[in-house]
């Protein structure tokens, strides 16, 4: 982790305890002295049962495209995402590349349909989304917050744009290859010499690799079978994080509604996709907590569980995330010293007199 988003990190941490300072360091003691460690053991296995689902999920999707994977490698990749997601100041996209990478070379599938898979995997994710966003937004407004509803309602139209956007990108393969060439020519303009470096590379992804993920991610969108059970293992996904939030409440002796917990797991969605701390650590406990007190609850109870919550699904699988990467880059550098010269020799076969750099329009 470089300078900068070490000091973004650090800054979320002061975050985190200056949560811990508003809400009681002795109350927030008291209410963990009294917590249910039952309640706590369903919320770590409500997780457990999530990323086992996301695995299946991958795995339908990848057999659709006749990509075969060990179930172990799938985890694998799927941490190794979250490590690098959770390190990624943004919309957390930075992972995607690496699960396509890490799956890549421990499979019978090559980058562009893996990377199909990847991309339908997140859009898998944006429909049960879209759908728990709108009954949070009419459940507010029965509510009477009128400052929760408008930000629900601006949550509504950002993904509903991002969704049409992402569709009208991703099916054509003209517009991929020209959103790809333009943010590679303004990278040029504010980093020239590290582009450069990367620039036939960067051809040679984009010519042979694209047309390989449009023809695979339309073929995924084609199979009504496997998208189908792709999608019910999203909704099945999203009630088990739900339910993780739910069971850490009940293990603090705090009965909450679930329809709260989904209030603020879609407000959180906001924070990570804006935030320019690493994961948004430090912002999303802190605006989780500030939601559930505006519904209604004590601040050291909503201080606790947000913190509680978060160290099982943000702090935990990142530190495992980390240890996966750690591993797996050593096994990357064994592996590039055996494909260097058959890497480089692809790549003179293919870029051939595409040498020159194509500008957007």
């Amino acid at each position: 982790m470089d300078k900068k988003k070490a000091s973004f990190l650090a800054f979320g941490l002061l975050m985190i305890l200056l949560l811990i300072k508003w809400a009681g360091l002795g109350d927030v003691i008291e209410v963990l002295k009294g917590a249910r460690p039952d309640y706590f053991l369903l919320a770590i296995l409500a997780y457990i049962a999530g990323i086992l689902l996301w695995a299946f999920r991958w795995r339908v999707l990848l057999k659709s495209l006749n990509i075969n994977a060990p179930f172990k490698v799938i985890l694998g990749a799927l941490f190794a995402g979250i490590f690098v997601n959770n390190v990624t100041p943004g919309a957390r996209g930075g992972g995607e590349p690496v699960r396509m990478y890490y799956l890549s070379k421990r499979s019978n599938g090559e980058y562009g349909p893996v990377l199909a898979t990847v991309m339908a995997d997140r859009v898998l994710d944006l429909i049960p989304t879209i759908i728990m966003i709108l009954i949070s937004t009419v459940y507010v407004y029965t509510l009477g917050s009128w400052s929760l509803t408008l930000i629900l309602l601006a949550l509504d139209i950002l993904l509903a744009v991002l969704i049409i956007t992402s569709m009208a990108i991703l099916l054509n393969e003209g517009r991929t290859k020209r959103v790809s060439y333009w943010i590679f020519n303004l990278l040029s303009r504010i980093m020239p010499k590290k582009t450069k470096k990367y620039e036939k590379k960067f051809i040679h992804m984009i010519e042979v690799n694209v047309p390989k993920f449009q023809g695979g991610f339309k073929l995924l969108m084609r199979d009504k079978k496997s998208f189908l059970l792709a999608l019910s293992y999203s909704f099945m996904m999203w009630f088990l994080i739900l339910l993780r939030s739910y069971y850490v409440f009940y293990s603090l002796n705090y009965q909450i509604r679930l329809l709260d917990v989904m209030v603020v797991q879609m407000v959180g969605i906001v924070i990570g996709l804006v935030s320019i701390i690493p994961g948004g650590a430090g912002l999303i406990e802190t605006v989780n907590s500030a939601v559930y007190v505006l519904l209604g609850i004590d601040k050291e109870i909503a201080v606790t569980a947000t913190l509680v919550e978060r160290l099982i699904s943000y702090w935990a699988p990142t530190f495992l995330g980390g240890v996966i990467m750690a591993h797996f880059g050593i096994k990357v550098t064994e592996e590039k010293k055996g494909l260097t010269g058959k890497g480089e020799n692809e790549e003179k076969e293919t870029v051939g007199d595409n040498a020159e750099r194509p500008h957007s329009g």
